[in-house]
């Protein structure tokens, strides 16, 4: 009987997955536009200027994932409680995203800007699933 029930919640979470997929890609395609521009051609930048470009890009696509994930994704009211607690949510991912960010640049030491970049790719996709449950479960929940 528990297999039955994850198997209904598998199915009926999957096209809101999907959707989710799509926005984020939307928003990855912000948030590597904004950090690539905001490191001007540099593949080996400090720290901070790589926190700072890396944040900065998360920060917008953020909101623009919310305002896609809102009408679309989980279609959701919008206002200012649920941005509140979607924010939340993304202040821990961007914090995730960073941390994964510094340390697979430890870890493999990018020395082209395509590595870097695909560093930064790694660094999403951990974040993705806290925030996929984040956003489901907590910013946009249905009462």
């Amino acid at each position: 009987m528990a297999t039955l029930v994850m198997l209904e919640q598998r199915i009926r979470y999957a096209p809101s997955f999907v959707r989710f997929g799509i926005v984020g890609l939307i928003a990855t395609i912000v948030d590597f536009t904004l950090f690539n521009a905001a490191l001007g051609g540099q593949y080996d930048p400090s720290t901070s200027h790589l926190l700072l470009a890396a944040t900065s890009g998360f920060t917008v696509a953020t909101y623009t994932s919310y305002q896609l994930n809102a009408r679309y994704t989980f279609r959701a009211e919008r206002n200012n409680a649920v941005l509140g607690r979607y924010f939340a949510i993304a202040v821990a991912g961007v914090l995730i995203h960073n941390a994964a960010l510094l340390g697979l640049r430890a870890v493999f030491s990018p020395e082209t800007f395509v590595e870097l970049n695909a560093t930064k790719a790694g660094a999403l996709s951990v974040s993705m699933f806290w925030n996929y449950v984040g956003y489901r479960q907590f910013a946009f929940r249905h009462r």
